[in-house]
């Protein structure tokens, strides 16, 4: 069974990559060497690397860290704490492995720094508006 290039029409003969127009055919990696001739006999060889790039697809850990970011707005902020963790990590991962969903990954490292924060002073005020802190020095 022949196998042509879907560029170029030509017949595949061996390898994955076009004899003709250098295409890679069925979205593979590969590394081969290509001989040519010229008009006065002399053969160069040249390696030719071709490479895709592919998106390992979802990035698990940035998903994990947006959502546990958002629940952290309902759990008065104890999981925000590990969103902000799973987010950064997700972050990473997907500037590394040029991953989707490096944008789930900020928005959930802002909506946890946020939520820390906002829980953090609320914490902070409550404590003072109650009077517990002044209360002991007046007695």
């Amino acid at each position: 069974m022949a196998k042509f290039c879907k560029n170029c029409g030509t017949e595949l003969k061996e390898g994955k990559v076009c004899q003709n127009c250098g295409t890679v055919n069925e979205g593979a990696t590969v590394k081969e060497t290509k001989t040519t001739t010229n008009s006065s006999s002399n053969t160069s060889n040249s390696t030719v690397n071709v490479g895709t790039t592919s998106s390992s697809g979802s990035n698990g850990l940035a998903i994990a860290g947006f959502v546990l970011s958002i629940v952290g707005l309902f759990c008065c902020g104890f999981t925000s704490v590990l969103g902000l963790i799973f987010s950064i990590i997700g972050l990473v991962n997907a500037n590394k492995d040029n991953s989707n969903n490096k944008g789930l990954a900020i928005a959930g490292i802002i909506i946890s720094a946020f939520v820390i924060f906002l829980y953090l002073i609320l914490y902070i005020l409550g404590i003072i508006g109650t009077g517990i802190v002044n209360s002991t020095y007046y007695y």
